[in-house]
């Protein structure tokens, strides 16, 4: 089983980690842990490079965290760091063409107008994926 799991850094993405984390154990399944810096670098290059700095070391911070769960278990596991405006599409994209047989992903509770105008990830990837997702809480 292939498992791509996505990480903000928020709890309840290192719940879908931990999840993921029994999978491996139990399963045997590989895992690739996934984050996405927010913004697509070829259209946003004249951001301040302290702000395009801060976006990529959120989005590592995320994945250095996940991953060093699998580390403390000695569970080998791949990572993926991408960059866009919709994290949506960079996790839809990637399941479809790794293969993946499941989404793993936390509830992030985005409220107010962020969730107006993005709407929210875990349902965006859960309408449209092309394998199983599974929102942990």
């Amino acid at each position: 089983m292939k498992v791509l799991v996505t990480t903000d850094g928020s709890d309840n993405a290192l719940k879908a980690v931990k999840r993921a984390l029994e999978l491996a154990e139990k399963e045997d399944a590989k895992v690739t842990i996934m984050s996405v810096a927010l913004y697509p670098t070829s259209e946003f290059d004249d951001l301040p490079l302290s702000i395009q700095k801060k976006l990529d070391a959120d989005a590592k911070d995320a994945i250095a965290k996940a991953k060093a769960i699998f580390d403390k278990k000695g569970i080998a596991v791949d990572t993926a760091l991408e960059t866009g405006i919709v994290p949506a599409n960079n996790i839809l994209r990637k399941a479809k063409e790794g293969k993946f047989d499941l989404i793993l992903m936390g509830s992030t509770g985005v409220t107010g107008l962020t969730r107006i105008l993005m709407g929210s990830t875990a349902s965006k990837v859960a309408a449209h994926a092309p394998c199983s997702v599974s929102v942990v809480r």
